[in-house]
């Protein structure tokens, strides 16, 4: 049980981290940029009484792990023997990436949801010319 609520609250904080990196990272850059990045939105939303309009992003972040099936212990050609079995499962999961635009065209803030961690958000660093 406590190693169930473990993973829970670690999958939570990653995500959050995502959130708050993807955040930080398009904060301030054009919605163009993150239309190159992301693709055509899923969904558009509008926030009237914070003046935003919400592009949803949903991503498929599913995963596949090498997970113990079953065991066998028992007789076998006149020995004891202990047989484990593996098998590969499928892990289904999706991030869903909400991008807070504001009137001037600008990204204000990126909120996720979900399987984030293994998905990229985050776009090219800027480089300063000079």
């Amino acid at each position: 049980m406590n190693r169930l609520l473990m993973l829970a609250l670690l999958a939570t904080l990653l995500s959050g981290c995502a959130s708050l990196a993807a955040s930080s990272a398009w904060k301030d850059r054009p919605v163009g940029e993150l239309i190159d990045f992301f693709g055509v939105p899923r969904r558009v939303m509008v926030v009237p009484d914070e003046d935003l309009v919400v592009l949803r992003y949903v991503r498929d972040s599913s995963y596949v792990t090498r997970e113990a099936a079953g065991t066998y212990t028992g007789p076998q050609n006149g020995q004891l023997v202990h047989a484990e079995y593996w098998e590969d499962v499928q892990h289904s999961g999706s991030c869903e990436i909400d991008v807070f635009i504001n009137r001037a065209r600008l990204v204000q803030k990126v909120r996720t949801k979900g399987r984030c961690a293994a998905i990229e958000m985050a776009p090219q660093t800027r480089s300063v010319s000079g």
